[in-house]
């Protein structure tokens, strides 16, 4: 089975540079215990030669080529989707790829198999495929108290689809290994131009928010000194008192409550806020916003009660002029872009993140936010 890949592997190297990369990334290890083909995981793809070896050539290289996608998209080594078992993710995934690339005969799922809309991100799909499966000791109802179909097509691939994922985990020096390789080709075979500008975009909007976060700190940071005389001058000793600094930075963060914003999405705007107490601040002023400033509070510990004031239209200008009218260090506008670009102050020296809720939102937007701030997409621990 290992002469038969090396060989399917060889014709990569001439007509599908891109999986050919990162594919040789990867260690190739039999595993038979495992109750599918193909997968990958851990920089490792495992083949169970049970099924494997009565796969054709074809077969077998239209499953080599599905992990391949599967490593380009970076499902197995970034954060999970909140609250989504193992086997949401894998079918979650399955779904992008069947979205993005067309393969031969081979038989991936798609969104149309479970009554799906096309062109949605990976964590989206995750998500619906989560709230099809079964809860626990139970069968999901539709509305007529009839089980769903959906469901029961789940629960019968759920063994082999809940294998796939089993190797992913968060890895962050393979996707940067994965970025650089996306970043690098110049031949992307048989990928659409589509994909590969996807694949690409993905390497711009993929910036950790904990990394964010932390560097964001540090780029708006200010400090108070203060005379004490617990502390000797470094020159004269105790004849003179010495100084000490205090961290005192003034971080705003902008929650859009507009109407276009979903009750998930400001869940997740909110699990940003809380993160930031992880990173050094002792004190977050939040504002939430839509087509004016409606709740300003002032924390200093997590968020556990969230009451949302607003759900109007959404102007960009109204927390822009807030965090300069005030005076903050650094300002974090949580949003999903759709607004027009507002107009930055010529006396603003607040530095400012844009934080868009998802890839799409990233795509749409991030071309005139760039011009004020850095941007990113929500990615959470």
């Amino acid at each position: 089975m290992k002469d038969r890949i090396t060989t399917l592997l060889e014709r990569w190297f001439i007509s599908e540079p891109a999986l050919f990369q990162v594919i040789c990334t990867h260690d190739i290890k039999e595993n038979r215990s495992m109750p599918c083909p193909v997968r990958s995981g851990k920089k490792t793809i495992e083949y169970n030669p049970t099924y494997t070896d009565e796969m054709s050539d074809a077969a077998l290289d239209q499953a080599l080529r599905t992990e391949a996608v599967r490593i380009l998209l970076k499902h197995p080594y970034q954060r999970k989707p909140d609250a989504c078992c193992q086997q949401a993710i894998a079918v979650g995934s399955n779904l992008t790829i069947g979205d993005n690339y067309r393969f031969g005969n081979f038989n991936i799922e798609r969104p149309k198999d479970y009554e799906l809309p096309e062109g949605q991100a990976y964590e989206w799909y995750s998500r619906r495929i989560q709230e099809l499966l079964p809860p626990s000791g139970g069968q999901p109802q539709s509305g007529d108290g009839k089980s769903d179909w959906r469901s029961d097509k789940l629960g019968d691939s759920a063994e082999r689809q809940t294998a796939l994922s089993e190797l992913w985990e968060e890895d962050e020096l393979t996707l940067a290994l994965i970025d650089g390789i996306i970043e690098s080709t110049k031949d992307w075979g048989s990928l659409a131009g589509s994909f590969a500008e996807m694949l690409q975009a993905s390497t711009r909007s993929r910036i950790n928010w904990r990394n964010v976060l932390s560097g964001f700190r540090a780029s708006i940071l200010s400090s108070v000194r203060k005379l004490t005389r617990m502390r000797p001058n470094r020159r004269t000793g105790f004849d003179n008192m010495g100084s000490i600094r205090r961290f005192n930075t003034k971080l705003l963060v902008a929650v859009d409550v507009s109407g276009s914003i979903s009750s998930e999405d400001l869940s997740y705007f909110y699990g940003v806020i809380n993160s930031a107490f992880r990173y050094g601040f002792s004190q977050v002023d939040v504002i939430q916003f839509d087509c004016g400033v409606r709740v300003v509070q002032s924390l200093k510990k997590v968020m556990r009660d969230i009451a949302v004031v607003g759900r109007g239209g959404t102007s960009f200008q109204e927390p822009i002029n807030y965090a300069n009218e005030h005076e903050y260090d650094g300002l974090v506008i949580l949003t999903d872009g759709y607004a027009p670009e507002p107009l930055i102050p010529d006396n603003m020296r607040c530095r400012i993140v844009w934080v868009c809720n998802n890839r799409q939102s990233y795509e749409h937007a991030h071309g005139w936010m760039e011009r004020s701030g850095r941007v990113c997409t929500m990615e959470l621990k």
